[in-house]
């Protein structure tokens, strides 16, 4: 995927219901050619949001190149880091857009991670009742997942993404070039998403990553998205229950997310999350032993984690209750069935002392 023309190849434009259309692009080179996109866009106002962390290294070029090509193009810069995900953030965008006079016919373009997605995607959803969205995903963990769904949220109350809407983004175009200056642990943390999507429903990304390693990362993300646009294209608001299989990892994930108070990574989070549905599965009878040590000498090759060290049963539980998916008061777990294929159970269906010898996780450390 080194030009124009094989990029192109690459696109792909889903619809899953007539209210929103997004086009998904994936290559190399695309922020450089992000004109050539957006020239649908010209006759508008571009508001580009990005982080502390991303603004000088791909969104301020992308402004000044898009400002030569005759785009009227503006930066607004947000603080980096999971735990400036939050309304006061969210604030300060509404705050410029006054200062800015946006109308209607802006767009908002999120150039960044996931942290950067979902506050640009909150901006976008609810400012003068809506602004168009695109996404520019800069980190694997958003190529991976968190730019294609139309999920976007911010953190409040210490839990994760509880306040939050669906927006659809217009285009995602996701240039793989920037995973190369991805700091060490961001890259790590996009693995344990890219794995965990190859577990719930795309069972070739396990099997490449098992014979050839990270050698076709190109085409594993590409088989990723392919597989959650399939999901989201099946329920895309989220109200059939399908793309409940999207969680994977993701409830205990989250809860130790909280618990580290957002200093540890998503996808590091998810990455053990993944690896306590595994253990629960095969507790359970759901799933053989092998799936669950596939996935563990799998994330154990990559240098993930398997376990956390200094949270209880107990701790993990509790966070987990304030999780947005709760339903009548009960936690629904996704659990490996097979390497590519997931189940959905109620805490109802499992019994406590199971549930929490799962949650046992230990032994783990940034040192290792």
């Amino acid at each position: 995927m080194s030009d124009l023309k094989e990029i192109r190849q690459t696109e792909q434009v889903f619809r899953s219901t007539a209210s929103y259309s997004t086009g998904v692009v994936l290559g190399t080179g695309l922020l450089s050619q992000a004109s050539d996109y957006l020239r649908a866009y010209n006759h508008v106002r571009l508001l580009l949001v990005s982080d502390s962390n991303v603004a000088s290294i791909y969104a301020g070029p992308l402004k000044d190149t898009l400002a030569q090509a005759g785009y009227d193009a503006h930066l607004l810069e947000i603080p980096a880091g999971e735990g400036h995900k939050t309304l006061d953030t969210l604030h300060g965008l509404y705050e410029s857009c006054s200062a800015l006079q946006v109308e209607r016919s802006d767009i908002v373009i999120a150039v960044g991670g996931g942290m950067v997605g979902d506050v640009a995607g909150m901006l976008a959803g609810t400012y003068l009742r809506g602004l168009e969205f695109i996404q520019m995903p800069t980190s694997l963990v958003s190529m991976v997942t968190a730019s294609v769904g139309g999920k976007v949220g911010v953190n409040f109350g210490g839990h994760k993404n509880l306040i939050g809407l669906f927006k659809h983004p217009s285009l995602v175009l996701a240039d793989t070039e920037t995973l190369h200056t991805l700091p060490e642990i961001e890259f790590r943390s996009g693995l344990g998403e890219l794995i965990t999507v190859g577990v719930l429903g795309a069972p070739e990304i396990i099997e490449q990553l098992e014979s050839s390693g990270l050698e076709l990362l190109p085409q594993m993300v590409a088989a990723a998205i392919k597989c959650k646009i399939a999901i989201v294209e099946a329920d895309p608001f989220d109200r059939l229950g399908i793309r409940a299989k999207l969680n994977l990892g993701h409830t205990f994930g989250h809860a130790l997310e909280k618990l580290s108070d957002f200093t540890l990574p998503h996808g590091l989070a998810v990455a053990v999350g993944l690896c306590i549905a595994c253990r629960l599965a095969v507790s359970l009878g759901l799933c053989k032993a092998d799936v669950s040590e596939r996935v563990n000498r799998l994330l154990r090759g990559l240098n993930l984690p398997v376990a956390l060290k200094g949270y209880s049963p107990e701790q993990i539980l509790l966070a987990m209750r304030g999780d947005k998916k709760r339903s009548h008061g009960r936690l629904h777990f996704v659990l490996p069935k097979a390497i590519g294929e997931v189940a959905l159970v109620s805490e109802d269906e499992i019994p406590p002392q199971l549930l929490e010898d799962a949650l046992r996780v230990s032994a783990w450390s940034d040192e290792n």
